[in-house]
């Protein structure tokens, strides 16, 4: 029986990462490069293209060296993810005028507010399905166009990250239709660019290459490729997707209701449905197995970033020193509570103003409390979000944990509990790049969606506590009053304390 074997790569903000599977759910090689996210100025989050092609032939001719000459032979495909939604802004002949603007990149806000002025917000949304916002890129353009003029004028194309990458493998030009959406100008209604951003934006839709479904072949790799890594000719470049939607897939999200939580530095919340619902509350993207599924997502601004935070500031002992003495507390944390808006919220409150709290405080209480109530707090941020979803009417159905948070023990049963679903957790779960390896063998049409499930069968289940879950109850609706009745002087501080 032939061998199959694909391939995932991965743009992403701190590292481009590679792994190469086969068909049976094998791990055959996998490495990373990690590569500079540049600030030159306050707000400015930018990225060197000419690194991230680099380091691309760089992990191929690796690649290519560490495999066998049977199973280089047997590469069906490779596909990609990577950051949404990024704008390269290159020339007639593809090469990039500038570093990258990356999806994090802050400096346009006096346009963003410019726009709010000329586009009524109600049609945005309407036929974007997500608000206007700072990851858009048409506040990015017009940023280009007035700072730097001389960019704007020999821009002749617009791609994002992997999009950028898939073209230096295959030399073909494409946009990935989560990126295409991600962008802002996009109608998720009909489809099609929106031509009255472009006018807005002052470019034109030649600039925007052909949309591509996740699992849909671009092109095959070329003799160029070949002659600078070794990489074989004429393997399958399939369009892959954002990612954050191909992890979700990756870890087990593919069907109607199942939802994913990724504990990283920020908090991520993916819940998969098969019918288009949008909610202004949350972001909008397509699953990535190429049907008209969706993924309804947000994102808690802090998460593992608030823990080391504090680990440091209060110079607290290792994480899993720190998990023990939490558990032996219990739930609610003897009453203290923190709202973990430590970098103003995004979903589902959308609130910049919004700010750090930890209440509750006695003299009986210790730094193992303020610790166990942040666990706490994050859970009940995700928690937040299930409500949005089932006051949609949508049902969670199965829940799958992730990232470097989820190696907590207690964090996970604290999630379990908090909110009142059993969960799996996926130890060594490679990220983005396996997704875009699935992805890579579906649209090689050497493998289905069931190839997810032969990479989850380490799982770990944890069972949610009910009698837990009733006390988390009370500790919920405490974290949600506590906003309610602190935003007005959260939002009347930033204004008072302006000097």
């Amino acid at each position: 029986m032939k061998k199959h074997i694909c391939i995932g790569l991965d743009i992403g903000t701190t590292a481009i990462k590679i792994i190469c599977i086969d068909t049976e759910g094998n791990t055959i090689w996998s490495q990373s490069l990690a590569h500079d996210l540049l600030t030159p100025s306050a707000g400015f989050a930018e990225e060197d293209t000419s690194i991230w092609e680099e380091h691309t032939y760089q992990l191929l001719r690796e690649l290519v060296q560490a495999l066998s000459e049977e199973d280089l032979a047997s590469i069906d495909a490779i596909g990609l993810t990577g950051m949404v939604p990024t704008l390269i802004a290159l020339d007639e002949n593809y090469f990039p005028l500038r570093n990258s603007i990356q999806q994090q990149d802050n400096r346009a806000i006096d346009e963003l507010e410019y726009l709010k002025t000329v586009l009524d917000p109600s049609w945005v949304f309407k036929h974007t399905g997500n608000r206007l916002n700072q990851q858009h890129l048409a506040p990015k353009l017009l940023w280009l166009k007035k700072h730097e003029s001389e960019v704007f004028k020999q821009m002749r194309h617009i791609m994002g990250s992997y999009d950028y990458i898939r073209y230096i493998l295959c030399g073909v030009p494409s946009l990935e239709r989560n990126w295409a959406l991600e962008s802002g100008l996009y109608s998720l209604q009909t489809q099609t660019w929106l031509d009255d951003m472009l006018a807005t934006c002052e470019i034109d839709a030649s600039m925007l290459p052909p949309i591509k479904k996740s699992d849909e072949v671009v092109g095959t790799t070329t003799e160029k490729l070949n002659r600078l890594t070794g990489f074989p000719v004429g393997v399958k470049v399939v369009a892959g997707s954002a990612d954050h939607i191909a992890s979700a897939f990756s870890t087990g999200a593919r069907n109607n209701g199942d939802l994913v939580l990724k504990l990283g530095g920020a908090g991520d919340i993916l819940f998969s449905i098969d019918t288009l619902v949008t909610d202004d509350r949350m972001f909008i993207d397509y699953q990535c197995d190429g049907s008209d599924h969706y993924m309804l997502n947000g994102c808690t601004a802090t998460s593992g970033s608030l823990l080391k935070w504090f680990k440091k500031e209060a110079q607290l002992p290792e994480f899993e020193t720190m998990d023990d003495a939490a558990a032996a507390i219990g739930p609610l944390s003897d009453g203290v509570v923190v709202l973990p808006y430590f970098l103003g919220e995004k979903t589902p409150i959308f609130d910049v103003h919004a700010k750090g709290v930890i209440y509750g405080l006695s003299l009986s209480h210790t730094k193992v409390h303020i610790y166990r109530a942040i666990l706490e707090a994050v859970a009940y941020s995700f928690r937040h979000h299930v409500e949005v979803f089932k006051e949609r009417g949508l049902s969670v159905e199965r829940v799958y944990i992730t990232n470097g948070g989820s190696k907590s023990t207690i964090w996970r049963s604290i999630l379990a509990d908090v909110l009142g679903y059993d969960v799996r957790y996926i130890p060594k779960h490679p990220g983005s790049c396996l997704g875009g390896a699935i992805l890579a063998a579906i649209g090689a049409k050497v493998a289905d969606t069931t190839l997810v499930d032969t990479f989850l069968q380490q799982s770990i289940y944890i069972p949610h506590n009910e009698e837990n879950h009733e006390k988390y109850d009370k500790g919920y609706q405490m974290y949600r009053a506590l906003y309610e009745n602190l935003k007005d002087l959260m939002a009347n501080q930033d204004l008072d304390m302006t000097v």
